[in-house]
């Protein structure tokens, strides 16, 4: 409204001082109005898609306007476009730097070329008498910088909201990717669990009918676990999207005790954890030390012999806090429950993760057979 209001006080101050001036042609003066409105108009967004044919129009009616007054038989000197002219002039300018910023490409080149023929005939409404031949051409040309100028202006706009638009879009990648991560650090676990529990309580099933049930519990645990952390993901997928709705914190720190109890119950009761920092731990590293040695309790089910030994470490060490995950088979020609095997993006994701903290991640097979995965985070 505040845009409208400005380009018809220009249209209002135009006729004021047309009145108080000798009146000029209403082939100067008509067009100049209504490049002036239109202007004001292009700036409501419900106008923006028909902003190029707008645009067009000015520029067709403008360039045969001009030409029609200069073909006119007795062009009086020193009665030529005057202020119209000039308000012509910024209308036409407006409207190009604006076509050239929002309206598609295939739109806006006949458009802004239509308007830049007009602009660069308005020149010549402002010599008195208009001029000819090569002083024609080269005052045109002068006049056309100002078409240039609105034309950079509008593709440097343009370029600064293509970048907005990828910056938001590159955001919401991230996020996305990072909810990917979410379901794959916790939900794997849980589900990589449940196939364990089911596969051992179908052994049981017949020679320990309470083993197995309490097999199946577990596995009714790791489900209901699984999908809490997938309705976890999908309310940050809402909130992401903008429906406002919050997503529960992520687990730290204190959830290590339970996820060590569950992983132990799960068949490997040879697990021992100790969590030793001398101070608090923000709240990004507790939370990634919690996905580390959720990874790294996943690969030893996949991965490491039934019964397994595996110690968990979180220490400080000379001001670092440092995370280490071993697991250690005691018989190597113990047998493992079958799993799928497949190519895992877990460990990669950790190290990004953990180098996005400022921290070190290593992972690889321990000196004394096994399998070590350590942090460090400064």
């Amino acid at each position: 409204m505040r845009l409208l209001a400005g380009g018809l006080a220009v249209a209002g101050s135009l006729a004021l001082t047309l009145v108080l001036r000798p009146l000029p042609s209403p082939l100067v003066v008509g067009p100049a109005m209504l490049a002036a409105v239109a202007m004001s108009l292009v700036w409501w967004p419900r106008a923006r898609p028909f902003l190029a044919a707008v645009t067009a129009a000015v520029g067709v009616i403008g360039a045969t306007c001009t030409l029609a007054w200069l073909a006119a038989p007795g062009i009086t000197p020193g009665i030529a476009g005057g202020p119209s002219t000039y308000v012509h002039t910024v209308a036409v300018l407006t409207l190009v730097t604006l076509t050239v910023r929002w309206t598609p490409v295939r739109q806006a080149v006949p458009a802004v070329g239509a308007a830049a023929v007009s602009e660069a005939l308005l020149a010549l409404q402002i010599m008195h008498p208009p001029p000819s031949g090569l002083e024609a051409v080269a005052v045109t040309l002068f006049w056309s910088v100002g078409t240039a100028g609105a034309t950079g202006l509008g593709a440097y706009l343009r370029a600064l909201d293509r970048r907005r638009v990828e910056a938001v879009r590159q955001a919401r990648r991230t996020q996305r990717l990072q909810l990917a991560r979410d379901l794959h650090d916790f939900v794997a676990h849980d589900v990589s669990a449940m196939v364990i529990q089911a596969q051992a309580a179908q052994i049981l099933l017949d020679r320990d009918p309470a083993e197995a049930a309490a097999a199946l519990r577990a596995i009714e645990e790791d489900g209901a676990r699984a999908l809490a952390s997938m309705d976890r993901t999908v309310r940050m997928l809402r909130e992401l999207e903008g429906e406002g709705a919050s997503a529960e914190p992520l687990p730290g720190l204190d959830g290590l005790p339970d996820l060590i109890r569950r992983f132990a119950d799960a068949g490997f009761p040879d697990t021992d954890m100790r969590i030793e920092p001398s101070g608090p731990v923000p709240r990004e590293v507790a939370t990634t030390i919690y996905r580390i040695v959720v990874e790294a309790l996943t690969n030893v089910r996949k991965h490491a012999p039934a019964g397994s030994s595996v110690a968990i470490r979180v220490s400080d060490e000379t001001g670092a806090v440092v995370v280490t995950v071993a697991d250690h088979a005691r018989d190597q020609a113990l047998p493992r429950l079958p799993t799928a095997e497949r190519a895992g993006v877990g460990l990669a994701g950790l190290a990004e993760r953990v180098g996005a903290l400022g921290g070190e991640f290593t992972s690889g097979r321990a000196a004394g057979g096994g399998w070590v995965v350590k942090a460090v985070f400064p």
